[in-house]
């Protein structure tokens, strides 16, 4: 026992010092912890790579949800940045957590039951595109399970591997959303779906005129060819907003609108 304590604190001292800005990690009890400010998450697995992540999408702190805020979660995943905001928002904010693969969400309600369950998270079990209806779903690959989206390239699997199949779920458009969750506002969007990102843009075109969120998306995937960072901007300039792109580790495009468009 004391070798793997001895273990986990060196690990995670190393990440805390060498990799990590706004987040710590810990070990205690069994568990692993995470803490940002005066927020503590607990979880039962080390999270150090979704925080790194994470990082990326809070934009050294320029992207932090804060509270009372609306965000959604697109491509939740095992829930910790939902976790996080639900935190950062506080009971009068709303987080919506998009995420199509069941055996993810049940990881992720696991982790939210750990950190007592917080009320103010809804799930939609689905996936965000450029239309609304029903689409083919690879499941079974953990944060790799994505949209059969045409054109995106896909890591190769190993061979002789089969735990995964196609299965339908429901898409619908950002817009449509935001209707099924009667939201008034939308301060952020963060979004890590596999390179299915470019279909979700494009139907945000049709989010009512008030609703101008920011964007926090991971951009390296690739879709014919290109990484999808290549092909936000021109897609985020016809919606009137502006975005860069950074973060090398987990490159990430940001979008926010242009000034007079919010």
């Amino acid at each position: 026992m004391l070798s793997k304590h001895f273990y986990e604190w060196a690990r995670c001292t190393r990440h805390n010092l060498m990799h990590l800005k706004l987040f710590r990690i810990g070990y205690r009890n069994s568990q692993w912890l995470c803490r940002f400010g005066d927020v503590e998450l607990v979880f039962p697995y080390y999270p150090y790579l979704a925080f790194q992540d994470i990082e990326g999408y809070l934009a050294d702190s320029r992207f932090i949800p804060r509270l009372g805020q609306t965000v959604i979660d697109i491509g939740g995943c095992y829930g910790e940045y939902a976790l996080l905001a639900s935190r950062l928002v506080g009971p009068s904010g709303r987080v919506i957590m998009v995420e199509p693969d069941a055996a993810n969400l049940r990881k992720a309600f696991a982790v939210f039951e750990m950190n007592g369950s917080p009320t103010n998270i809804q799930v939609f079990h689905g996936a965000v595109s450029d239309v609304d209806g029903r689409a083919a779903f690879q499941t079974g690959f953990g944060p790799e399970s994505a949209l059969a989206v045409g054109g995106a390239e896909r890591s190769p699997l190993k061979p002789g591997d089969n735990t995964g199949q196609t299965v339908e779920v429901e898409v619908v458009t950002l817009a449509s959303l935001v209707e099924r969750f009667c939201l008034q506002e939308v301060d952020i969007v963060k979004m890590d779906v596999e390179g299915a990102e470019l279909g979700v843009v494009r139907g945000a075109s049709r989010l009512p005129s008030h609703i101008n969120p920011r964007y926090a998306i991971a951009s390296y995937h690739m879709v014919d060819g290109q990484k999808t960072a290549d092909a936000l901007p021109a897609l985020f300039a016809a919606c009137d907003y502006e975005c860069s792109t950074g973060n090398p580790a987990h490159l990430t495009t940001w979008a926010w609108p242009r000034v007079g468009n919010s």
